[in-house]
C-alpha cells in the first residue's frame, strides 16, 4: 500500500505500528480464554477485529486524524484486556449493566479497589495521545491506497459469504461473520453489549406479567440457578437414557452426578405453546414467569438465548440473543458460552440464569461442528436437504450429531459450574421432541396438528456440585426419589423454583418434582393452536 511519500517518515510508520497493535490488542487478550476453540475461531477473531479497526481510513485518510478518533476505544483497551484476562472471560453484559446502573460512592470504591493498577488507564492514554499527535499532520493516504485498502476490508466479507453459499452447511469455516465473532472482537462487542443494556428498560416496560411475590427462604446466601432448555431433543436418543449410540459421552462421565428423569412430557410439540409452560405459570388472566420471580428473591438474572428474542426474557437483567437477522448459517450453541462464562464469573453471588438453545433444530447439519459429526452417512453426505423416508438412516445419524453437540454444550457449562465454590444447580430440558421416521405415518420433524410420543418425550436433567448437595440433602433426596415418577413440563415452574429456595404466592410442594411432597398431576398437550388438549399417555 502506498502512502503519500513526502510526509511519511519512518518515525511516524514506527509510531503509527504502535498505536494501531495497542487497539487490536484486547482482541489478542481474547485469545486466552476458553471462548475461542481453535485456530479457526482465533483467525476469524484477529481477522474481524482488524477489519474494524482498519476501515475507517477508507473515510478518514489522515494518519494522524484517524487514531485521534479511535481515542475513547484506547482508553478501553487497558482495562478492556484487564477484564478479559482476569475474568477469563470478555466484558459482557452484565458487568456492562452494572457499571450503568451503579452510583457514585460505589464507583468510586470499585475503582478504588484497584489500586496502583487504575493509573495505568490515564497514564497508557497519555502516552496514546503523545504518539497520535506527533504523528505528522500532512500525512495521508492518497486516493489510490484508499482503494487498496477498501478492497482489502471488503475481499474477506465477499469471500466468506461465496465460500459459505458454496460448500456444504457441515464445513466448518472461519466465522468470520458469525455472532459469536462479533460478540468477542474489539470493539464490536462492547457496542453489542452497550445496544442491549440501553434497550433493556424498553423490554420491561412491555412484559406486564403478574407477581408471585418470590422470596428468598435461605436469605442471602450465594447461589447459582441455571436453567437450559433444549430445541426438538427426545429423551429416547440420550445414550444415559438407555440408546443403543453413546451420544452422550460427556454427561454419562458425571456419573451419579446427574439425575436423569425418563419419563417426561412437554405441553405441546412446537416452541411457541412448549416454551410457557417450561419457564411460566398461570395465575388467573396473567402469567407468572421465572425470572422476575427470581429477581423479586434477590438474583441476578440472565436470559441467553440462541433463538428468537422472547417477552418471558424480557425483566431480565441481562438479556443477549446469539442469533440475529444475519443468517450466515451453521449456528451452534456455542455461541452462548462466553455469555454464559462471563455472566456467571462476574453477575455477583445470586444468579438465575435461562439458556434457550437452537439445540438440534432443523436443519441438523448446520446445528453441530466436525468435532461432532459421530455418525454417518449424514444428510449432508447423501445430498439431502429435504429427507423423505428412504432417508432416514442419514436423517437419524444427522440428528444424532446434534445431540453429540448438545452433550458437548452441556459438558462445558457444568465444567464452568464445577469451578463454582457456592452452591450451584443446573436443570435440562427440552422444549419438545422430534419425528424421524418412526412408525408407519412417516412422520418427520415437528410442529404438526396432531402431536405423538416421540415429538412430545422429552429429557430432564439435573446436576447439582458438591456445594449444593451439602447444603440442600433434602431437595437432593426428593429429586432421587422422584426420578422414576411421570413429569410434565406443567411442574417446572414450581420446581425450579424450589431447586433455588424461592417461595412464592400460591405455591404446591405437590407440583414440585424436587420437593418430597410431589405429586404427579395430569400431562395435557396442546393438539391445535385453537387450544383443545389431550393426555399424553394417549398419544401414540
Amino acid at each position: 500500500m502506498s502512502w503519500t511519500a513526502s510526509v511519511a517518515t519512518r518515525s511516524d510508520a514506527l509510531k503509527a505500528l504502535l498505536l494501531a497493535a495497542w487497539l487490536w490488542l484486547p482482541s489478542w487478550a481474547v485469545l486466552n480464554t476458553d471462548h475461542v476453540q481453535g485456530a479457526s475461531d482465533a483467525l476469524a477473531l484477529l481477522a474481524f477485529s482488524l477489519l474494524l479497526l482498519a476501515a475507517p481510513l477508507v473515510l478518514a485518510p489522515g494518519v494522524r486524524r484517524y487514531f485521534l478518533l479511535w481515542t475513547p476505544l484506547a482508553l478501553l483497551a487497558g482495562p478492556y484486556c484487564y477484564l478479559t484476562l482476569a475474568y477469563g472471560s470478555v466484558p459482557g453484559d452484565a458487568l456492562l449493566s452494572s457499571a450503568l446502573n451503579t452510583g457514585l460512592a460505589m464507583s468510586a470504591q470499585v475503582l478504588a479497589s484497584f489500586g496502583w493498577k487504575l493509573w495505568l488507564v490515564p497514564l497508557s492514554l497519555l502516552l496514546y495521545l503523545w504518539l497520535a499527535f506527533s504523528i505528522s499532520p500532512g500525512w495521508r493516504l492518497d486516493t489510490a491506497a484508499r482503494k487498496r485498502l477498501l478492497a482489502c476490508c471488503l475481499m474477506p466479507v465477499m469471500l466468506a459469504l461465496v465460500a459459505r453459499q458454496a460448500v456444504g452447511h457441515a464445513v466448518r469455516l472461519p466465522p468470520l461473520l458469525e455472532q459469536s465473532t462479533i460478540n468477542l472482537a474489539f470493539p464490536s462487542g462492547l457496542a453489542a453489549s452497550l445496544w442491549r443494556v440501553i434497550g433493556y428498560e424498553r423490554a420491561i416496560a412491555g412484559a406486564g406479567f403478574a407477581s408471585v411475590q418470590g422470596r428468598s427462604i435461605v436469605g442471602d446466601t450465594p447461589m447459582l440457578v441455571v436453567l437450559v432448555v433444549g430445541e426438538s431433543l427426545r429423551s429416547d436418543h440420550l445414550g444415559i437414557n438407555g440408546y443403543a449410540r453413546n451420544t452422550t459421552p460427556g454427561l454419562a462421565a458425571l456419573g451419579p452426578q446427574l439425575l436423569s428423569f425418563p419419563d417426561v412430557a412437554s405441553t405441546a410439540n412446537w416452541t411457541g405453546y412448549a416454551m410457557p409452560a417450561i419457564v411460566s405459570h398461570a395465575t388467573g388472566k396473567q402469567r407468572a414467569t421465572l425470572v422476575p420471580t427470581f429477581r423479586e428473591a434477590g438474583f441476578r438474572t440472565a436470559w441467553l438465548s440462541n433463538q428468537e428474542v422472547s417477552v418471558y426474557g424480557a425483566s431480565a437483567e441481562v438479556r443477549e440473543y446469539a442469533r440475529n437477522s444475519m443468517d450466515f448459517h451453521l449456528r451452534t450453541d456455542d455461541n452462548l458460552l462466553p455469555m454464559f462464562t462471563s455472566f456467571v464469573r462476574q453477575a455477583g453471588p445470586r444468579q438465575f440464569l435461562v439458556l434457550h438453545m437452537i439445540g438440534s433444530h432443523i436443519p441438523y447439519e448446520e446445528r453441530y461442528s466436525g468435532a461432532s459429526r459421530v455418525f454417518h452417512p449424514t444428510l449432508s453426505d447423501a445430498g439431502v436437504d429435504n429427507p423423505l423416508p428412504k432417508n432416514k438412516a442419514e436423517a437419524i445419524n444427522s440428528y444424532d450429531n446434534t445431540v453429540v453437540e448438545t452433550d458437548r454444550f452441556l459438558a462445558r457449562m457444568i465444567a464452568v459450574l464445577q469451578a463454582e465454590q457456592r452452591p450451584a444447580v443446573l436443570v435440562f430440558t427440552s422444549d419438545h421432541g422430534e419425528n424421524l421416521f418412526d412408525d408407519q405415518r412417516q412422520l418427520f420433524m415437528h410442529a404438526q396438528p396432531g402431536p405423538t410420543r416421540y415429538d412430545t418425550h422429552v429429557p430432564l436433567l439435573v446436576w447439582m456440585n458438591a456445594a449444593y448437595r451439602r447444603a440442600y440433602p433434602a431437595v437432593v433426596a426428593a429429586l432421587q426419589a422422584n426420578r422414576a415418577k411421570p413429569v410434565g413440563h406443567a411442574s417446572m415452574f414450581a420446581s425450579v423454583l424450589e431447586l433455588g429456595a424461592v417461595a412464592w404466592q400460591g405455591s404446591d410442594a405437590r407440583a414440585s418434582f424436587a420437593s418430597p411432597m410431589y405429586q404427579p398431576g395430569p400431562r395435557p398437550v396442546t393438539l391445535e393452536l385453537s387450544g383443545p388438549s389431550a393426555p399424553y399417555e394417549s398419544l401414540k
